[in-house]
């Protein structure tokens, strides 16, 4: 079992890899739209059209491992718990699931599962070749942790600095930066949100804190972009 992962990723050709990951950021499109108000769409959407740049940006170039590993941590992680969950929710003496299991529910596990078997591939093999150099991203990195960490704790913040550090581990600041202002470019949205809704003064004054600075940090992330252009 463990020698047919390690040669999983020899399974896939970078032309059928480049296929495999356009398809799949095209797919989470799809699922991410619904009829939602324009603000909150926009909060979950855009976020997420900067972290399928940055995916299929990596395909494009050739570089499929980081293409896999960072749409596996931002895009589909909770594929696999969620049917986990959903399957594991049978109940005998009803006889039926707590959570209903959907077709789309089994097509996400499918793709997770694709997902992690292409990075454990890689992994196990040893060829895990990202390394993590000298640059001046990693600070702003650091920042951003910080800033994850303090307004919505400790696992959160793990989850948005991974993508990042991926990125920079394969050697693209410009992409590294990208999923930076992902993890924050909600915030634009939801302010507007709570003004238009006549709320914005209910929050209290940790929201006015964290969304000063969260407009700094995508302040600081588009001056970088646009000097790395």
């Amino acid at each position: 079992m463990i020698k047919w992962i390690k040669n999983f990723k020899n399974m896939i050709s970078t032309q059928v890899g480049q296929i495999i990951i356009i398809v799949l950021s095209l797919v989470a499109l799809y699922v991410s739209y619904s009829n939602l108000d324009v603000l909150p769409l926009l909060s979950g959407f855009v976020p997420l059209v900067l972290v399928l740049i940055t995916v299929v940006g990596f395909a494009l170039k050739g570089k499929l491992l980081p293409a896999h590993f960072i749409l596996l941590l931002a895009v589909y992680r909770e594929s696999g718990n969620g049917f986990i969950n959903a399957v594991s929710s049978f109940d005998f003496e009803s006889m039926k699931f707590a959570i209903d299991i959907t077709l789309n529910m089994v097509l996400s596990f499918i793709v997770f599962v694709y997902l992690l078997l292409y990075v454990l591939s890689y992994l196990l093999d040893g060829k895990f070749d990202g390394k993590l150099g000298k640059s001046e991203v990693i600070t702003s990195a650091v920042i951003a942790f910080m800033f994850f960490y303090f307004r919505s704790g400790f696992s959160v913040a793990v989850l948005k600095i991974l993508p990042p550090i991926v990125a920079l581990m394969f050697g693209s600041e410009f992409f590294a930066i990208l999923l930076l202002l992902a993890g924050v470019i909600d915030v634009p949205f939801t302010f507007i949100d709570h003004v238009i809704e006549g709320t914005l003064f209910a929050q209290p004054i940790s929201y006015f804190i964290f969304t000063l600075f969260a407009f700094y940090l995508i302040y600081g992330a588009v001056k970088a972009l646009l000097s790395k252009k």
